[in-house]
């Protein structure tokens, strides 16, 4: 079951510095329960609302990781 608190406690936005193991950050594993709770949902509108938390999370929590394309 997904802790809303959390969500709304988590800053998806800090800046984590350097190379991050997806694993060892709690706002990626916290995307990733979210990304696991919206495929559950089957809601599009949900699935829209998690690539863009997703994505905002990737490109200012981890500005420096530049592992993948964006």
């Amino acid at each position: 079951m997904l802790d809303l608190a959390a969500v709304r406690a988590t800053d998806f936005t800090k800046p984590r510095p350097g190379l991050i193991d997806p694993a060892a950050c709690p706002a990626c594993a916290l995307v990733k329960t979210l990304g696991a709770e919206v495929a559950d949902a089957g809601d599009p509108e949900l699935a829209v609302q998690w690539v863009e938390l997703a994505s905002l999370h990737a490109e200012l929590g981890h500005p420096w990781d530049r592992r993948l394309d964006r």
